[in-house]
C-alpha cells in the first residue's frame, strides 16, 4: 500500500550538485557482525546470484525474497520493518542492494525517495551506518524535490539515537533549513518544515540532556529560541507544534554533566519555552468565560427568587 510508505509515524534546497558516479553497493559496515570465511563466501555467492537473477533472498518466511520484476512497495516495507525489529543485519544489506542496485528510480510509483528514507531509518536503528548513509546519499542526489519534512525529522532522530549529533545537525541544516522556505512552497508546506525542525531540535536536546551531554542539548535549545521568531511570525500554535516541554524539563533535571549545572539546564528549558506559544492565554480565556457564565447564572437565580 502506498500510504504505508508515506505514513509519518513510520519514520522527522535545491542545488545543481553534480551527480556522483554510482558506487557498487557494499554490505560492509563498521557495525556489521564479523562473518566467518565460509559465511562471507556464502554471502558473496548470494550477492552475485541476486545481481544476475534480480532475486534477493531474505530470511523472512512472509517475504522470502525481493524480486526486481514483481516485488511491490508493500513487500519492501514489510521486509524493512521485519529486518529492523529483528536487527537482521544481513537482510538490511540485502534490502539495500535491492533498492540501490536492483530496481530503478521509478520503483514504488515514484516514491522511491521515501522508501530510501524509511530504509535508512531502519538501518540506523540496526547500527548499520554505512548502509544508511549510502541510501541517504542516493535520496539526496536523485529525490531532493520529493523529500518530506517528516522523513527528514525521522532521519535526524535516527542519527541522534546513534549518538552521532554531527550527522543529525547536518540533516537538519540540509533538509529542514529555514532557507528552504521560499515563494515556491505554500504555507502548509512551510509550516511542516518549521514544525519538524522544532521537533527535531527538541529530540536532540532531550536525548543529550539524558545522556549528560549538556553542551549539545543547550545548543539545540538556543536553535529553538532562534526558531521561535519564525514560529510567531507564521502564527503556529502550541497544539500544532506539540513540543514535549515536560520531557525536556525532566531531561534537564536528570542532566549531571560537568559542563553545566542542573539549575542552568532547567532554566534554559524554561527560557526556551517562554519564547513559544503556550496554553496559558487559552486557559485564562476559558476560565474567564466559565466565571462569567457562573456569575450570570447566579444573578438570574437571584432575580427569579
Amino acid at each position: 500500500m502506498v500510504s504505508t510508505c508515506m505514513d509519518p509515524s513510520l519514520y522527522d534546497h535545491e542545488g545543481n550538485t553534480p551527480t556522483p558516479k554510482k558506487k557498487s553497493f557494499s554490505s560492509s559496515s563498521s557495525n556489521t557482525k564479523k562473518l566467518s570465511r565460509p559465511e562471507r563466501k556464502k554471502m558473496e555467492r548470494a550477492i552475485k546470484k541476486s545481481r544476475k537473477t534480480g532475486i534477493y533472498q531474505l530470511h523472512s518466511t512472509r517475504i522470502s525474497e525481493l524480486n526486481v520484476q514483481s516485488s511491490t512497495l508493500e513487500d519492501v516495507m514489510i521486509a524493512i520493518k521485519r529486518a529492523q525489529n529483528l536487527h537482521d543485519d544481513q537482510d538490511i544489506g540485502t534490502i539495500g542492494r535491492f533498492l540501490l542496485e536492483g530496481v530503478d528510480d521509478t520503483f514504488a510509483y515514484g516514491y522511491k525517495g521515501s522508501v530510501l528514507a524509511r530504509f535508512a531509518v531502519a538501518a540506523l536503528r540496526c547500527g548499520q551506518y554505512d548502509i544508511a548513509q549510502q541510501a541517504l546519499d542516493e535520496r539526496q542526489t536523485k529525490f531532493q524535490d520529493s523529500m518530506q519534512p517528516h522523513e527528514s525529522a525521522a532521519i535526524v532522530r535516527g542519527w541522534n539515537r546513534a549518538n552521532l549529533s554531527k550527522k543529525a545537525f547536518e540533516v537538519l541544516d540540509q533538509e529542514l533549513s529555514l532557507t528552504s522556505i521560499n515563494d515556491n512552497i505554500d504555507e502548509a508546506a512551510a509550516s511542516e518544515i518549521v514544525k519538524h525542525r522544532a521537533l527535531s531540535l527538541a529530540a536532540i536536546a532531550s536525548r543529550h540532556f539524558y545522556e549528560n551531554q549538556s553542551l549539545v542539548a543547550l545548543k539545540a535549545c538556543q536553535m529553538l529560541i532562534d526558531l521561535s521568531s519564525t514560529v510567531k511570525q507564521m502564527g503556529l500554535t502550541e497544539e500544532f507544534l506539540s513540543i514535549p516541554w515536560d520531557r525536556l524539563e525532566e531531561g534537564a533535571k536528570e542532566c549531571s554533566s560537568p559542563d553545566a549545572k542542573e539549575s542552568s539546564c532547567v532554566s534554559m528549558i524554561k527560557t526556551t519555552q517562554s519564547h513559544f506559544p503556550s496554553h496559558e492565554h487559552v486557559a485564562t480565556t476559558w476560565e474567564d468565560t466559565l466565571n462569567e457564565i457562573m456569575e450570570k447564572s447566579t444573578r438570574t437565580t437571584a432575580a427569579e427568587n
